[in-house]
């Protein structure tokens, strides 16, 4: 049975660092109708990684203005399951499990909020999703 459509938008980290690189979505979610949230798992990933002062400001300016969404301690919990299943079903060894931690926490955090995940990282979310249900768009 297909999800219901969202009216809310978490957009993952790989979108955000096509779009600073190249603006190549900027137009794309202006024109779009969704409701637009932030994952702190994407703040945490885009802060770490920043280089420069303007994407650090970046970062912090999008921490400000928009409405951060926090992992729980059930989405905790229940991302270990869920890394659990996928390590035995997809034969993963232990570091590619760890890589997919904060993806894992992303994609519950967007489904508590029944919000559509956008990433350009379609291999890895699809394998997750394999494993737990939540809307998702992949952009190229």
């Amino acid at each position: 049975m297909p999800l219901p459509k969202t009216k809310f938008a978490v957009l993952d980290t790989s979108v955000y660092i096509e779009n600073f690189r190249t603006g190549r979505f900027a137009l794309r979610f202006l024109q779009s109708t969704w409701i637009p949230r932030c994952s702190s798992v994407v703040l945490h990933e885009l802060l770490r990684g920043a280089r420069t002062s303007l994407e650090q400001r970046f970062v912090r300016d999008l921490h400000r203005r928009c409405q951060v969404l926090t992992p729980t301690q059930s989405e905790w919990f229940h991302a270990a399951e869920v890394l659990a299943l996928i390590r035995k079903r997809e034969h993963y060894d232990p570091h590619k499990v760890r890589e997919l931690v904060l993806d894992v926490l992303i994609a519950l955090t967007a489904r508590s909020l029944g919000a559509t995940l956008i990433t350009c990282d379609e291999s890895d979310f699809r394998v997750i999703r394999r494993h737990v249900a939540f809307h998702i768009e992949y952009w190229k």
